[in-house]
């Protein structure tokens, strides 16, 4: 009798999937994003508002944008960071 055909009693464990943290997080991010810019585009009046404010951002606006695009963008990879590390535990 050879190896292969003694049965085994043990089921054979399978790895648990990975699951890919920062694509999820970057799904729920773009995700929301296209939500909010289906929103805008709903409506002519939101439309016009936000084309209006976007083209009235002085070099502050567009400083403090940059700066809460950065910093979303840091988050989120610290919040994958974070989940990544309780995963391995």
């Amino acid at each position: 009798m050879s190896e292969t055909d003694i049965p085994t009693t043990e089921v054979e464990r399978l790895p648990r999937p990975r699951i890919r943290i920062g694509a999820a997080l970057w799904g729920l991010v773009l995700m929301a994003v296209s939500g909010s810019v289906l929103w805008l585009m709903g409506a002519p009046a939101r439309r016009a508002a936000a084309l209006d404010t976007v083209l009235d951002l002085d070099a502050l606006g567009w400083t403090v944008v940059i700066v809460v695009a950065v910093g979303g963008g840091v988050t989120l990879l610290a919040l994958a960071a974070v989940v990544r590390r309780l995963q391995r535990r």
